[in-house]
C-alpha cells in the first residue's frame, strides 16, 4: 500500500499563516491516530518523509517548542542539497517512545521530501522532570564559528560579515534605499562560498592590516572588505593599495580637484554626524560609485545615491576604458 503524507506544503513559497495552518491540522489529525510501529532502538537509522511522519505523531504541538517556517526552510535546504552530515546529533526519544527532540528536523524532512541519516536515541528516562529544558540550551554555533574550525580563525567574523554582504550584492537584493531579505547561510554553504573565492581571505587580511586606516575611514569594515575583495576580483592588488592609500591621505587640494576620493569621504565624514546614518548598503553604494568614478579618471565633487536609481556595481579596467571612450566621443 502506497504512502501519502497527510500534510502537504511548498516550503519555498508557503506564508507563515498557511504554515500554522498546517500545523494545526497536522495537530487535529494527530489525535485521531494510533501510533505507528517505529524502530527506536538506538543506533544510525534513515529516515525516509513516512517515518518522519510517524515520529511526528508522537510529538504533540504544545509539548515542545513550536516549529518555525524559516528554521524548517534552512534545514530542508540542506537536506535537499546533501550538506545535512552524519554528525551525531540524534533524534531523542523517551523508554515510552514520546518524541524529545528532533521536531524541526522531522518537519524539514517531511515537508520537502528529503530523506536523511541520523543517530536515534530511544531510552531517555522517562521520569525526569522538565527534560526539554536540558537539551539544546547551549550557544549555538554560528557561521563565524565554523569559518574559524575551518582554518579561518581571527578573521572569521570580519569574512562572515563580507559573505553576507557579497551574497546580498550578487543576488541583486540592494536597492538605494531598501535590502531585500536572503534564505540563512548555512555553515557548509559558508565555508564553501569562501573556498571559492580565495580573494576574500586576501581582501580581509589586507583591509585589517596594510589599509586598516581606510577602512576605518569607510566605518563598516565588513564593507571595506567586501569592497576590497570586489576590486581585486575585477582589478589587482596594485589598484586596491593605490585606492585605499589616497583614501587615508586626502588632502584640501583633492577636494578642489574634484577628487571621487575626497566626494567619498566627505559624505562619509558628514554622515557619522547624522542622527539616522546610512545603512551598511548605502555606505557601500557611496563607496562603489567613487571607485568607479576614479577608476575612469572622471571629476566628481559630489556622490549621492538617487532613490530611483538602480544600486551600482564595481567596474573592471575594460568596462572602465570603454565608457572613458564614451565619454570623450559625447
Amino acid at each position: 500500500m502506497s504512502w501519502n503524507p497527510h500534510i502537504r506544503l511548498e516550503l519555498n513559497a508557503a506564508s507563515s499563516r498557511a504554515f500554522a495552518d498546517a500545523l494545526e491540522s497536522f495537530e487535529e489529525w494527530r489525535g485521531t491516530q494510533e501510533p505507528r510501529d517505529l524502530d527506536l532502538a538506538s543506533g544510525w537509522k534513515t529516515i525516509t518523509p513516512e517515518i518522519a511522519e510517524a515520529m511526528l505523531l508522537r510529538n504533540p504541538l504544545t509539548a515542545n517548542r513550536r516549529p518555525t517556517l524559516a528554521t524548517i526552510q534552512y534545514y530542508a535546504r540542506q537536506m535537499l542539497k546533501g550538506d545535512w552530515k552524519k554528525t551525531g546529533q540524534p533524534l531523542i526519544f523517551s523508554r515510552k517512545g514520546t518524541l524529545l527532540d528532533a521536531g524541526h528536523r522531522l518537519w524539514a524532512c517531511y515537508l520537502s521530501g528529503a530523506t536523511f541519516e541520523t543517530f536515534v536515541v530511544g531510552d531517555v528516562e522517562d521520569d525526569q522532570p522538565n527534560l526539554f529544558a536540558y537539551i539544546d540550551n547551549g550557544k549555538a554555533r554560528s557561521a563565524s564559528d565554523a569559518l574559524a574550525t575551518a582554518g579561518l580563525n581571527g578573521q572569521s567574523k570580519l569574512i562572515a560579515g563580507m559573505v553576507t554582504i557579497s551574497a546580498h550584492y550578487e543576488q541583486g537584493c540592494y536597492t538605494p534605499t531598501a535590502k531585500k531579505r536572503l534564505e540563512r547561510i548555512s555553515p557548509p554553504e559558508m565555508i564553501g562560498y569562501v573556498t571559492d573565492r580565495p580573494n576574500m581571505r586576501t581582501a580581509a587580511r589586507l583591509m585589517a592590516s596594510e589599509h586598516k586606516s581606510a577602512a576605518a575611514i569607510i566605518g563598516f569594515k565588513d564593507v571595506a572588505a567586501f569592497a576590497a575583495f570586489q576590486i581585486l576580483e575585477l582589478h589587482d592588488e596594485g589598484t586596491l593599495d593605490e585606492f585605499m592609500t589616497e583614501l587615508d591621505s586626502i588632502n584640501e587640494a583633492d577636494h578642489a580637484d574634484g577628487s571621487p576620493i575626497a566626494a567619498l569621504q566627505k559624505v562619509l565624514d558628514v554622515d557619522k554626524t547624522n542622527k539616522q546614518p546610512m545603512n551598511k548598503h548605502q555606505v557601500l553604494g557611496h563607496v562603489i560609485k567613487a571607485f568607479n568614478a576614479w577608476v575612469r579618471h572622471e571629476p566628481m565633487k559630489k556622490i549621492q545615491l538617487r532613490v530611483n536609481e538602480e544600486f551600482p556595481r564595481f567596474i573592471g579596467p575594460q568596462q572602465a576604458a570603454d565608457e572613458a571612450v564614451q565619454q570623450e566621443a559625447a
